[in-house]
């Protein structure tokens, strides 16, 4: 267990988050696959190939993330909200949008951000059938799109991963790179 002023293994200082104390507000590591939607909590998550996307509601103090790792289904999407699994994109942005109706809010209202979607295993000649997390960031922009939305910040693509913070008392999301992963190993997992 961490003490307070510490950092942790993403170089994040524990307890300490741009004047407030994170020990007072709600923690929660997201996985892949899994999304949150609330107020007053601090959310991480690490991203290689996978995209997170990230709504901010500002007038009302709530948001929510999303962590998807592939696009969609090759089948058809469940007909209700218990059946929508977070692991594919489309059915990740779903989850969101109706948590946005459940919570009575206006999706119209919204900053949305997108995060992640990086080349993490595959070399630069890799074609992009391969490229998972191009997809995952072509699939989020769409849906995003389809909504009628803009963007308002994002950090895609790429070759490291990213640990990722998303500050639901405030709105804020911080973003640590990680380095890219070494070329032997890189190749080891090519063979």
């Amino acid at each position: 267990m961490l003490q307070h002023g510490q950092r942790d293994v993403a170089g994040f200082q524990h307890g300490v988050v741009e004047g407030f104390d994170v020990e007072l507000v709600a923690q929660r590591f997201l996985r892949p696959g899994e999304f949150y939607f609330g107020a007053d909590a601090l959310v991480e998550t690490l991203l290689g190939p996978c995209v997170a996307i990230t709504l901010w509601f500002a007038a009302q103090r709530k948001g929510g993330i999303c962590h998807f790792m592939l696009p969609q289904r090759v089948r058809h999407l469940p007909s209700h909200a218990r059946d929508l699994d977070g692991r594919y994109g489309r059915e990740a942005w779903l989850w969101l949008t109706q948590q946005v109706r459940a919570h009575g809010l206006l999706l119209a209202d919204a900053e949305v951000k997108v995060f992640g979607g990086s080349r993490v295993l595959l070399g630069q000649d890799a074609p992009p059938s391969q490229d998972i997390g191009g997809q995952n960031v072509a699939m989020a922009r769409a849906c995003i799109s389809e909504a009628g939305l803009l963007i308002s910040a994002s950090d895609v693509g790429g070759d490291g991963h990213r640990v990722l913070r998303f500050d639901l008392l405030r709105g804020e999301v911080w973003v640590r790179r990680g380095a890219t992963m070494p070329k032997a190993f890189s190749k080891e997992m090519e063979q």
